[in-house]
């Protein structure tokens, strides 16, 4: 992965003051995305569970950033950012924390005998298609380790960026279920950049 932007700080794994980010790489600024700083991050995990008193009619997510470039003022996913002593408004929008090794923790996930190949949902807490995607191209590799193991999976975004992975989903739906959703919550040009000032 190559940055033409800024190194911010490097924590050596450890959190950042008053970020509470373990496993910390490095923080990043890039001119291609002025204004915001990616925190990427070593996870441990890729697969969320969904608590079980949830309604959603999935029990595992994977999301790669967490964060949204979008920048929808509606998001209902806003206030996980306080969980890492950031702020649900400006920083949800700014601050994004990058998974780097997903897709590794993910295939690692995958092969446990002890999955059931259940359902995995993207776009849950933040679109799997923002911009900052093609930066990453993370999903690529997530669709490939589902589909590898057998995993049926959907997407839920607002992001253009999808139509570069049309082909891979394609092929990944002659092996397993895939559910694509795109969300267009408004036609208005005016309420729109109001409401998603960071969407395509």
């Amino acid at each position: 992965m190559r940055w033409d932007g800024q190194k911010v700080a490097a924590a050596g794994g450890e959190a950042l003051p008053g970020l509470a980010l373990a496993n910390l790489v490095r923080s990043v600024r890039t001119p291609d995305f002025a204004g915001v700083t990616f925190h990427e991050v070593l996870c441990r995990s890729a697969l969320n569970k969904v608590p079980a008193a949830s309604q959603m009619p999935f029990r595992w997510t994977v999301n790669p950033i967490r964060g949204c470039l979008h920048a929808c003022t509606y998001c209902f996913a806003r206030p996980t950012h306080e969980y890492l002593d950031l702020d649900a408004a400006r920083d949800f929008e700014t601050q994004l924390v990058v998974k780097t090794n997903v897709v590794d923790v993910l295939r690692a996930e995958l092969a446990r005998p002890s999955w059931r190949r259940e359902h995995v949902a993207m776009g849950t807490n933040s679109d799997p298609y923002q911009r900052a995607e093609g930066r990453y191209g993370f999903m690529p590799g997530i669709v490939d380790a589902l589909v590898a193991h057998g995993t049926p999976l959907s997407v839920l975004t607002k992001g253009t960026l999808l139509r570069r992975d049309l082909p891979l989903l394609a092929d990944a739906a002659r092996e397993v279920r895939v559910g694509i959703g795109i969300s267009l919550a408004v036609l208005d040009d005016e309420l729109h950049a109001e409401l998603e000032p960071g969407t395509p």
